[in-house]
C-alpha cells in the first residue's frame, strides 16, 4: 500500500529520524502499530506509535505510489475557511506567496506549515482530498480525526507520488500516540462522502438552513445602533421570513474587549438584541475571541495572555488597517484567559440574549504547538471549549481550520470574504485567503459537499445593491451579482445579505423575493469545465440544471438532456446550444412531459422555476394549483396540455390555450 514511512522525534535532547519500508505488518518494528477495518465502499487505516518512554514528535509522513496520474482532477481543500479550495487539474498550480506580503498575510494560511513548489500539477489538500478517477467516481482519502494534528495530502501528478503527513510537531507521546486516522474509499461521490463523514462519528444533529442580514458589507467597522435600528425597520417592511439579524465587527470597544459596547451603541447591546427579537428575528453577534489589538484594554493590562514564540515575543496573527494595524494571538492556556472567555459568553448569551455567535480569526489560537499538543490538538480543544460556551446559541465559525470545526460549529464559512468587485490586485500576491467575490465562489462550489455533513455551509453574503460613489459602490456587473446571488442560495446552509433594503430598486426587491420560499436543494452532480460549471440538483422533487460561467469570456453549453424551461428562453429541446455571457448563471427546469394530461412546463418568479409551487394536482381536464404564501405576486405558471384541448380549468377557472414553438400551454397567474 505504501513505499515509505518516516517519523521524526526528540528523545531527551537527541533528534531521531526513523525510516520504515515494506508492505507487510510484520516488517515494521514494534514502535508502529498498523491496523484497519473494512467498510462498504472503503476502509479505515490506523497508524499508532508505541514508545517505552516519552518523546516529543517532530513530523510523520507516509509516501505512496497510488497510480493516480490519469485522474482528471484532485480536490484541493485549503488550510482554513478563507483559503481557496476546489477541484484542480494537472495543469493547475499553487503559487508561492509573494514574499513582501509574508509578514502581513502569512499567518492566515499554511505558508509556514508547508513549502509550496509552485509547479503545475503539484497540489496539496488539508484534512481530506479526492481524485476523479473515472466516469462519475472518486477515490477519497480523509482524516477521521484532526485532534492529534492536521493531516496533509501532497500529490505530484508528474511523479505520481502522494505523501500523507501529520503536523504533529510539539506533540508529546507518552507510550502511545495516534499518528494517523484515515478513511480511504472509492465510488459515487455522494455515497463515498456519506460513508466518510459517518466514519468520522460526527454528531448527527443537523442545523436548519437559515437566512438573514449582516451589517459588515454595508457599514464595516462604522456600524452604529441607529444603523441597526434603520435596517431592522426596513427588513420588517419587506415581510420576508429572515431568521437572523447579525451585528458584525464595529460594536466592541476594541479587538479583545468584548464585555461592553462602544459609544456607537449607547443603549447597550441587550436593548439592541431585545429590539431584534421583538421584530421576529434572532439576534446574532460577531467577535474574535482569540486575538487582540494594541489599543485594547486586554493588551495593556493582560500581557501574560499573549501567545509568545520561543524567544518570548508576542505572536502577530496578521495586520488589519481597519483596526490599529497589527493584531496578536492569545494563549488559550494562559492562566485566567479561559475564565475571561467564560464571562464573555455568559454575558453575551445569557445577559444580552444573542442567539448566534460569529467567531472570527479562530486560526490564531493554534499558530504554535502548546504544552505537549500539536497545532491541530490545540485548535480542537479550543473548538470544543467554544462549543460548550455557546450553550444553546448557534456557532458560526470563520477563519478556522475546517477539520477541528467539523461537528463543533453549526455553520461555517467555507470561502474567502466577498467584495464589491470580482477580484482585487491582491491576486498577484498569490494570497489564497484574499477577499474576492470570484475567489469566494470557487470555494462555495468546491466545498459544497461539506454542507449538511460537517456543518452547514456559509458562502458569505450576496449583494444586490448599486450603492453610490464613495458609499459602498457595488462594482460587480449585473451577471456577477446574479451568479453570487444564485450560487449562494443553491449551495448555502446559511444565506445572508448585507444591503440596506431602502436603497433597492423595484427590480432588486423582486430579485430578493425570488429566493422565497427558501428551498433546500439536493446537489446531484457538479462538473467543472475550466470555470464553466454544470450543476444538476433536485428541489421539491423537481430536477434542475444550473449553468454557471464564472469566466470572463462567453461560453456555449450543449444541452445533452432536456427538454428544459427557462423564463427568458422558453423551452429548450434536447441538443440545443445555449450561449452564456461572461459571469452569467442560468437555472433550467428539467421538464417531465406528459401525454394524456397536462404537465408543468415551467414558471417565473423563483430562482428555481416552479419551486414556489406548494400543491399541483394534474387531471385530464382540470388542475388544482397552490403556490407558497411567500411566492412573488407576479409568479406565472405555464402548464402544457394535449393538443386537442382548447382551455384548461385551473382551480375552477378556465384559462385559454396558447401555441408557441409547437407547444400548447395555459398561463396561470398571478396566484397566491
Amino acid at each position: 500500500m505504501f513505499s515509505h514511512i518516516e517519523l521524526g522525534y526528540l528523545s531527551g535532547n537527541k533528534r531521531a529520524l526513523c525510516h520504515f519500508t515494506g508492505t507487510k505488518k510484520d516488517q515494521f518494528t514494534a514502535d508502529l502499530e498498523i491496523d484497519g477495518a473494512g467498510l462498504r465502499l472503503g476502509r479505515r487505516f490506523f497508524v499508532d506509535l508505541k514508545t517505552p518512554a516519552a518523546v516529543e514528535l517532530l513530523h510523520f509522513k507516509i509516501e505512496l505510489k497510488p497510480s493516480l496520474a490519469e485522474s482528471k482532477r484532485m480536490m484541493v481543500n485549503g488550510f482554513q475557511s478563507w483559503s481557496n479550495s476546489g477541484e484542480m487539474s494537472p495543469a493547475h498550480r499553487l503559487p508561492r506567496l509573494f514574499l513582501p506580503a509574508y509578514p502581513f498575510l502569512g499567518p492566515y494560511g499554511d505558508y509556514r506549515l508547508h513549502r509550496y513548489s509552485g509547479r503545475r500539477g503539484h497540489l496539496h489538500s488539508w484534512t481530506y482530498t479526492y481524485f476523479i478517477t473515472g466516469e462519475g467516481e472518486i477515490f477519497l482519502l480523509g482524516s477521521l480525526d484532526e485532534g492529534a494534528g492536521y493531516t496533509l495530502f501532497d500529490y505530484d501528478y508528474r511523479r505520481d507520488r502522494l505523501i500523507i503527513s501529520r503536523d504533529c510537531e510539539g506533540a508529546l507521546c507518552k507510550k502511545s500516540y495516534p499518528l494517523l486516522r484515515l478513511y480511504l474509499g472509492r465510488g459515487k461521490p455522494r455515497a463515498v462522502m456519506d460513508e466518510y463523514f459517518k466514519a468520522m462519528g460526527l454528531p448527527q444533529k443537523r442545523s436548519p438552513r437559515v437566512t438573514g442580514w449582516c451589517s459588515w458589507y454595508n457599514y464595516y467597522t462604522h456600524v452604529t445602533g441607529d444603523d441597526i435600528e434603520h435596517n431592522l425597520e426596513e427588513l420588517s417592511a419587506l415581510g420576508l421570513p429572515f431568521d437572523y439579524l447579525q451585528i458584525d465587527d464595529g460594536w466592541q470597544q476594541a479587538i479583545g474587549d468584548w464585555l461592553e459596547p462602544n459609544a456607537k451603541f449607547p443603549s447597550g447591546m441587550k436593548k439592541v438584541a431585545d429590539r431584534i427579537s421583538a421584530r421576529g428575528f434572532q439576534p446574532g453577534l460577531w467577535l474574535a475571541p482569540l486575538i487582540c489589538e494594541r489599543r485594547s484594554q486586554l493588551f495593556r493590562e493582560k500581557k501574560e495572555w499573549l501567545l509568545r514564540d520561543s524567544r518570548g515575543r508576542p505572536v502577530k496573527a496578521g495586520y488589519n488597517p481597519g483596526w490599529s494595524g497589527w493584531f496578536y494571538a492569545l494563549d488559550f492556556y494562559a492562566p485566567g484567559f479561559q475564565d475571561y472567555l467564560r464571562r464573555v459568553f455568559q454575558r453575551l448569551r445569557d445577559e444580552w440574549g444573542y442567539r448566534l455567535f460569529k467567531l472570527d480569526f479562530l486560526f490564531a489560537a493554534a499558530l504554535l504547538p502548546r504544552r505537549g499538543r500539536s497545532r491541530g490538538a490545540v485548535m480542537t480543544e479550543v473548538m470544543e471549549f467554544l462549543r460548550k460556551q455557546a450553550g444553546e446559541s448557534k456557532l458560526l465559525g470563520c477563519g478556522v481550520p475546517l477539520g477541528p470545526a467539523m461537528g463543533r460549529v453549526d455553520y461555517c464559512r467555507i470561502g474567502a470574504d466577498v467584495y464589491e468587485s470580482w477580484d482585487l490586485p491582491l491576486k498577484g500576491f498569490s494570497i489564497r485567503e484574499r477577499l474576492s467575490t470570484g475567489n469566494s465562489l470557487l470555494s462555495t462550489i468546491g466545498r459544497h459537499h461539506l454542507d449538511g455533513r460537517a456543518f452547514r455551509n456559509d458562502p458569505d453574503v450576496f449583494f444586490l445593491r448599486d450603492g453610490l460613489p464613495g458609499k459602498n459602490l457595488n462594482r460587480l456587473t449585473h451577471h456577477q451579482r446574479g451568479s453570487l446571488f444564485f450560487l449562494n442560495q443553491l449551495f448555502g446552509g446559511l444565506v445572508f445579505f448585507s444591503d440596506d433594503p431602502a436603497e433597492y430598486t423595484a427590480e432588486q426587491r423582486q430579485q430578493l423575493r425570488s429566493a422565497f420560499p427558501a428551498v433546500e436543494a439536493l446537489i446531484d452532480s457538479v462538473e467543472n469545465q475550466d470555470g464553466f460549471y454544470r450543476i444538476e440538483f433536485t428541489a421539491r422533487r423537481r430536477r434542475y440544471l444550473a449553468l454557471a460561467n464564472l469566466t470572463g469570456r462567453p461560453r456555449d453549453a450543449a444541452l445533452d438532456g432536456g427538454p428544459y424551461f427557462h423564463p427568458r428562453h422558453f423551452v429548450l429541446p434536447r441538443g440545443a446550444t445555449l450561449a452564456l455571457d461572461p459571469y452569467e448563471t442560468l437555472c433550467l427546469y428539467a421538464i417531465e412531459p406528459g401525454e394524456e394530461k397536462p404537465y408543468l412546463l415551467g414558471a417565473t418568479g423563483h430562482i428555481y422555476p416552479g419551486a414556489q409551487i406548494e400543491k399541483l394536482i394534474l387531471r385530464r381536464n382540470s388542475v388544482t394549483l397552490r403556490l407558497h404564501e411567500q411566492s412573488r405576486e407576479d409568479s406565472r405558471i405555464f402548464l402544457a396540455v394535449p393538443r386537442d384541448m382548447v382551455s384548461l380549468r385551473v382551480n375552477g377557472i378556465e384559462h385559454p390555450i396558447t401555441l408557441k414553438e409547437g407547444i400548447h400551454f395555459a398561463t396561470v397567474g398571478p396566484l397566491r
